[in-house]
């Protein structure tokens, strides 16, 4: 659970937007740019799982590559280890690189069949430049043991990425991450190219390794389940529009989740649609599912096309993205319990103090069902 003492990572009040000038974002924001994240600030502590979810569009890719330092924010501060990952000397730069690594759900596909960026020499040339007072041969052992352990065979080190499946490329980039035995490893859908039996398998890898080295996480997934699972000991964000909606231990998740929007995503979960009003109206939902399928648009979210905006039918994305840029809390169109308030006074995270009672209407916690760990950015639910 939190605990200022070990602060790990802090990001104070994010602001992201890219440009788009075609599509359907491009008509619906007039031409302006396209908010990802609105104001985003959240903690990790040493050693702790946060998992962050929420549906396409929402921002979570987008937050999981500034906070690696791969991508720069508009506004706001992203403190790592007690400093600031901007504007560091590049001894700063190449330490905060060895603690802090990023997994994706696309890993090396990309690169060309040229000498440097064969498997070994990705591999060895990274853990060379980081490695510590053991030296480099203790540190080649470390990463032959984690490429082991996460199922790839040493033969395979001789070939490139584009000689491997998907899948072994993304067990072949977490042992990688781990290979520098990192303070903070950001997970952003690590297992999505895995076959189903083998997830848990990897998840489970993943945790015990991070247990050793006392590795914190920020696990990105739009499958709650997922992250339900990865983060069970730790605490779960939930986005939506580009703001962090609510942040609750996981154990709490599904029995004490406070924002409306939460309990709609926890009721759809897993929803056939990723629209935003899936939950209010399952029969639209179904029909724009079987839609999108007849027509196979490309549902794909913000964060993956930052460079080319062209959602081709992602109305969801378009409409989280469109209701980030109004006064107000972002979930207003879409939430059953809104009142005019909600609609001008946009709420920060504050300690849940009510749970939802008979009829909608906001009770009081208990002493014992409250939990300082807890936040909300809902002006029922959140502490006056």
């Amino acid at each position: 659970m939190p605990d200022n003492s070990s602060l790990l990572l802090a990001t104070k009040n994010l602001y992201k937007s890219y440009v788009s000038d075609e599509g359907l974002l491009s008509i619906l924001s007039g031409g302006k740019r396209i908010p990802a994240l609105n104001g985003v600030s959240l903690e990790i502590q040493e050693g702790e799982i946060l998992g962050l979810t929420g549906e396409s569009g929402s921002g979570k890719s987008a937050l999981g590559r500034i906070i690696a330092g791969l991508d720069k924010p508009d506004r706001g501060v992203v403190m790592f280890m007690g400093k600031p990952l901007s504007g560091q000397s590049e001894a700063e730069v190449k330490k905060a690189r060895r603690y802090l690594r990023f997994i994706s759900e696309e890993n090396f596909s990309g690169l060309n069949q040229v000498a440097k960026n064969r498997l070994d020499n990705l591999l060895y040339e990274m853990v060379d430049r980081y490695s510590g007072a053991g030296g480099k041969a203790e540190a080649h052992a470390l990463a032959d043991e984690l490429v082991d352990k996460f199922g790839i065979p040493q033969e395979f080190l001789s070939r490139y990425p584009n000689q491997i499946s998907g899948g072994q490329r993304q067990r072949y980039a977490i042992a990688r991450a781990f290979a520098t035995q990192p303070r903070l490893v950001v997970a952003d859908e690590p297992v999505s190219n895995l076959d189903l039996n083998s997830r848990t398998e990897i998840l489970d890898k993943m945790l015990a390794v991070g247990r050793r080295f006392g590795t914190a996480f920020l696990f990105i997934s739009h499958n709650l389940s997922m992250v339900r699972y990865f983060a069970a000991k730790g605490r779960t964000a939930i986005m939506f529009g580009g703001r962090i909606m609510e942040i609750v231990p996981t154990a709490r998740l599904f029995e004490f989740s406070a924002h409306p929007y939460t309990r709609n995503l926890l009721e759809i979960n897993p929803s056939p649609s990723p629209l935003p009003g899936a939950a209010l109206d399952p029969a639209q939902a179904l029909a724009e599912y079987e839609h999108y399928q007849e027509n196979d648009p490309a549902l794909a979210t913000l964060e993956s096309e930052a460079s080319n905006l062209s959602f081709q039918g992602n109305f969801a994305a378009a409409a989280q993205l469109t209701a980030a840029s109004q006064p107000g809390c972002v979930f207003y169109r879409w939430c059953t319990e809104r009142v005019e308030e909600c609609g001008k006074v946009s709420p920060t995270l504050s300690p849940v103090a009510f749970k939802r009672g008979d009829k909608s209407t906001p009770i009081p916690l208990s002493e014992a069902e409250a939990n300082p760990h807890h936040l909300v950015a809902c002006l029922h639910y959140g502490k006056e």
